[in-house]
Formats: C-alpha cells, structure tokens, sequence
C-alpha cells in the first residue's frame, strides 16, 4: 500500500477539534515543508469542514505513524484524541474518497461548489512547493476532472449551494423576513463576498462590511451597494446588527462575550442578535451564545438545514455519483494497465516469495515452529528489509520519468514466467 488519506472531517470531530487541526491557506507552505520530513510527497486538504492529508509513499512502512506524527506535532494534539476521529483510507478507498471530496459528495452541503476550488488550491501550493509528482500528481488531476463533470452534467449545485446560503436560510428561521433587517458582515475573503452575496439575494437592503484591510471591505459593500466600516468600528456596527455574519481566517475570536454584551446594552429594544459564525476555527467566542438575547450558531448548526435542503436532489446526487464511478474506472485503467506498475507489483511479489522462502527454510533448520514468535520476528524483520531494499528502484519506476530505467529494471527483476507466456 502506498497512497494514503488520513484526516476527519464534521462528520467524525466536533467543531473544537477540527479547528485545532485547521490549517489556513497562507500556513500551507509551512505545514507542507514540515509534512515533507516524515513523506515524501503530500497535499494538506483543509476547508471549514475537513482537514485531510493525501499522501503517496511506495515504502508504507509506518506511514500512518508518520502523518500521524505529523499532525500531532503540528497541531498539539494528543495522539490519543485524535485517534478517536480520524479515519485512514489506502489505495483505491483512498482515491475514491478524494473524488468524492472534489465532487462535493462528502461536504456537509452536498453538490457545493467551493470545495472544487479548495481541492484545487490545495493542490497547486503543494505542486508550486514541488511537494507533490508522479502518481500523486495524476490522482488530484482526475479527482478535479470529476469534480468539474459533476457540477458541469449534473444540477447538484443547483441554487448555488453554499454554506453562505446555508446561514441565510438559518436565519429566515429566526426572522420572519430580511429586507427590513440589518446585516453586517465580518471578513472580506472569497467566504464573506459569498455571504455578502447570499445575504443580497435574500432580499437584505442594508448590508455592512468589516474588514480588517479596509478597502476590501470597501470594494465588497460598493459591489452589493452596501457600506463599509473600519474594523477598528466594529463594536458601533455590532451594536446596530440584527443579523451577524462571520467568516475570517483569523486564527483568534474576532468577536468576544465582552464586545457583544455591550453591543446588546446599546441596542434599542429588546429584539435578540443572530451571530452566524462560518469561520474555522471560530471567529466569535462559543460564551457569547449564552447571553440573553443573543443566538449564535456555529458552521455545524448548519448541518440540519443542510439535510433538509437536499430534499428533491436525490436523483442529482445518485447521477453525480455514477459519474464519479465512471472517472474511478478511468482512473483505475490507467493505474493497472502502466506497465511500471505492473513490473513494480511483479517485483514485490517474487521478493516476497523469496523472503518467505528463505524465513521458511530458517526455521526448519533451527527446528523452531512456523506459527511461533522467532516466526513473527523473522517475518517483521525481512519484511521490513524487502521493503527498504526495493524503495528507490520501485520509486523511481512509478514516477515513470526514464523510460531506460524502466527496460532495464524489466531485465534484472521481469516475471521470468510471464516473459515465458508471450
């Protein structure tokens, strides 16, 4: 086994422990350079909702203890907590899963589209930082081709399917309309101009934005004829909300219990405050939504309203999902039918019959039992050594970069029996 994904995702971690693990798009060229001492090549996939690593490593001896290692020490997570989350998935599961991903069969919103371009972004620090090559490399190329059938032949996304679009609809629950509401939206990224967006759309008129660099923010509220306020401002906007949006990368609370117990004191009336806060890790501190009249909700709030909007959209997801199958079985005729893989396979296999045979022949000599602990020993030890011995050749094959390399290798370790055949 050689590729591999090792993450979680809002389906096997809380909210608490996926920010922990978090890593934000600028911190990806460090995480990547840190990753790249425990394997050789990597992408770091990590959204709102998962953070994953795809690996690919033709020596898989501890390789899970590896990332493992890594995300422990990069993140400060104990290993025995984030043992009760993740998930590990090998070979094709894991080549399954990430077609998936970038399709947005596997986001908490299904058929979202922001995923494709987190997948691809991901994909791109890792090859700009030449983290990644051959037969990684063709993984990702096929899983964003899947992903771009899928929204391109299917209506998965149809309505623009968004978490952004996810917290409006939350908010229609609490307000009995939004045109007459007041919104303010926190950041000015790629998340807060859809936000801003979605809000539009709904119907809200008065839509502000903070920003902290502010001619974002400025640009963002020109577009939606909107207004702008500095971030320096942001207690006087909170205090004048009715609806609250965030979405920032920052790595710390953007909004505190402090900040939003006095904006409530300055607000006329007694009307609550919706805080909204889609940011991972969060942006507005959880103690907040234990003030009287003010209702936050958290990115994971919005899974219920997320099932709910599926409904009518089972046919599109099942047609998405034929879709992915049908790019996995092209995917998988390339995979088997290079003939370096089939030579690196062949060349596994007659070394681990070799090894075999030589622990077998071991132990009749020294009269010791096939099933007994010097066996195990035996077996752990030459198998480790097989797989040492044959990591550069079999490395070298698969990046199918030489083609000399390649009729060599088929002379000195060819099946002499499949030579034999044609």
């Amino acid at each position: 086994m050689s590729l591999l994904v090792l993450g979680l995702d809002h389906r096997t971690a809380p909210m608490d422990l996926r920010e922990r693990l978090s890593v934000e798009r600028d911190q990806l060229p460090d995480a990547l350079a840190q990753l790249s001492e425990y394997v050789p090549q990597s992408v770091i996939v990590s959204t709102c909702n998962r953070t994953e690593v795809y690996t690919y490593d033709p020596d898989d001896i501890g390789l899970v203890g590896r990332v493992g290692d890594f995300l422990i020490g990069y993140s400060g997570v104990p290993g025995n907590e984030l043992e009760r989350h993740i998930y590990q998935l090998w070979e094709g599961d894991c080549v399954a899963h990430l077609f998936r991903v970038a399709s947005g069969l596997e986001s908490m919103i299904v058929g979202e589209r922001q995923i494709l371009g987190q997948v691809r972004a991901a994909f791109s620090v890792a090859s700009q930082g030449g983290y990644i090559k051959s037969p990684l490399t063709r993984v990702f190329h096929d899983a964003l081709r899947a992903g771009r059938r899928v929204h391109r032949e299917t209506n998965i996304g149809q309505h623009s399917r968004s978490v952004s679009r996810a917290a409006v609809q939350l908010a229609r629950g609490l307000f009995d309309r939004l045109d007459d509401r007041r919104a303010l939206v926190i950041g000015a990224g790629d998340a807060g101009r859809m936000v801003a967006r979605a809000l539009a759309d709904a119907g809200v008129r008065q839509i502000t934005v903070v920003n902290r660099t502010h001619w974002r923010a400025q640009d963002l509220a020109r577009d939606l004829g909107g207004v702008a306020t500095p971030f320096e401002k942001l207690p006087d906007a909170l205090a004048e909300a009715d609806l609250v949006i965030s979405s920032t990368g920052s790595p710390g609370y953007v909004v505190d219990e402090a900040m939003v117990a006095d904006a409530l004191t300055r607000r006329a009336g007694d009307e609550p405050i919706m805080l909204i806060d889609i940011a991972v890790p969060r942006d507005i501190e959880p103690s907040v939504g234990d003030l009287e009249r003010a209702r936050l909700y958290d990115i994971d709030s919005l899974a219920q309203v997320a099932e709910v909007s599926l409904d009518g959209l089972n046919d599109e997801v099942q047609k998405a999902g034929t879709l992915v199958d049908a790019e996995l079985a092209r995917f998988s005729e390339w995979w088997h039918s290079s003939d370096a893989m089939e030579l690196v396979v062949g060349m596994r296999r007659r070394a681990d019959e070799l090894r075999r045979e030589e622990v077998a022949r071991t132990l009749r000599m020294l009269g010791e039992d096939a099933d007994g602990n010097l066996a195990e020993r035996l077996h752990a030890m030459t198998n480790a050594l097989v797989k040492k011995l044959l990591h550069r050749p079999t490395a070298e094959l698969r990046s199918g970069n030489n083609t000399t390399d390649y009729r060599l290798a088929r002379r000195l370790f060819g099946d002499d029996d499949r030579r034999k055949r044609r």
